[in-house]
């Protein structure tokens, strides 16, 4: 088959992709529907079509996501640090044995214990903190937490309170939290994470301000959202896909739609006007209209 006919094909196949999909969204309610599920079998695959298509290799996009949430996480927390002498706290948690010795709920357990006590020494204040997964060299989950507590509040052991009973903890002073915690958040990569035991979370934080919870939900955000959304827009991902505001109801459908089953190939169907170049999370100027470009970022 010569060049032209492949262009030929090629088009074609766009066009009829193209056209199906369509005709398939406009009988969703909203967002996107998988084309596995949607009766579209005669749709061309993605090595038919690999033009304008995307693979999405779910081992590195796990591992931004983490870093992007511990960095943004752990910077906002010590940015409420800042002048006040708090003690900043690293905890690590090792297990004694194996991954088969892992549950779930261990972490949360722990943090749980570690959230009664602070209750009880600092009644009326939240426990900020964040924590990252990492595999030691024998292949073993463990994890790296960091507290950042209020000046002259010290953190118990957690061997001799019995909050941590299937291996054994290290609690040091935390003289620069955020690289102590981007240090092992780099640690995990596309080649390794793949080790951490089937349904493990692999990083976590709680305590933040309204302030940086919204900054550290804007930077999870995909860019069409994020061109199109301040830190304080009430977006949360809509049934089939896109981002719905639940304040006004706007939705901001994907631009991409998946090629078939398992979620990992997925193609450009429509491109969505970005309000705003936005290089970081920003809040609207007050008095400026949403269709105005004019923002503040937050450094």
């Amino acid at each position: 088959m010569n060049v032209a006919a492949v262009a030929t094909l090629r088009a074609s196949s766009q066009a009829r992709f193209l056209a199906a999909w369509e005709s398939h969204e406009a009988r969703a309610a909203r967002g996107l529907v998988s084309v596995s599920t949607s009766g579209l079998a005669a749709l061309p695959t993605a090595m038919q079509w690999a033009e304008g298509c995307i693979t999405i290799d779910r081992a590195a996009a796990r591992v931004t996501r983490l870093r992007k949430a511990v960095g943004v996480a752990s910077k906002c927390h010590l940015n409420l640090s800042e002048g006040t002498g708090e003690n900043n706290v690293m905890v690590t948690l090792t297990y004694r044995g194996n991954n088969d010795d892992w549950q779930p709920r261990h972490v949360s357990d722990y943090i749980r214990k570690v959230r009664l006590w602070f209750k009880d020494r600092c009644p009326g204040q939240k426990l900020r903190y964040v924590w990252v997964a990492e595999l030691q060299q024998r292949g073993v989950i463990h994890y790296h937490a960091v507290f950042f507590l209020p000046a002259g509040v010290r953190m118990p052991h957690a061997d001799r309170k019995g909050w941590w009973p299937h291996g054994s903890t290290n609690t040091l002073k935390a003289t620069a939290p955020v690289a102590y915690l981007m240090k092992y958040a780099s640690k995990v990569q596309t080649k390794n994470v793949g080790g951490f035991p089937r349904g493990a979370r692999i990083h976590g934080c709680g305590g933040l301000d309204a302030v940086g919870a919204a900054i550290r939900r804007w930077c999870l955000w995909p860019a069409y959202v994020q061109g199109n959304a301040a830190v304080g827009d009430a977006f949360k991902p809509a049934q089939g896909g896109g981002y719905l505001n639940a304040d006004t109801g706007e939705l901001l459908r994907s631009e991409w739609a998946p090629t078939g089953g398992g979620y990992s190939c997925f193609i450009r169907v429509r491109e969505c006007p970005r309000r705003v170049d936005a290089s970081g999370p920003f809040s609207w100027l007050p008095g400026v209209g949403e269709g105005d470009a004019c923002a503040r970022v937050l450094h």
